[in-house]
């Protein structure tokens, strides 16, 4: 199983990729990302509901 993610898919103008194993072990690199590129130091449970739904799993 792969997870997948892509900040376009929120309707961000960013080209952020990432993929990992498990939605688990993606989130750290989504969270981290958002840090560093968007400024986000947290993200609240709106903006985690819609990056959880975002996320795609194959």
């Amino acid at each position: 199983m792969k997870a997948t993610f892509e900040c376009k898919d929120l309707g961000m103008a960013c080209d952020f990729k990432a993929e990992a194993g498990s939605k688990d072990e993606l989130m750290p690199k989504i969270v981290e990302h958002a840090k560093t590129a968007h400024g986000m130091e947290t993200i609240d449970e709106e903006m985690k509901g819609k990056v959880v739904s975002a996320i795609k799993v194959l």
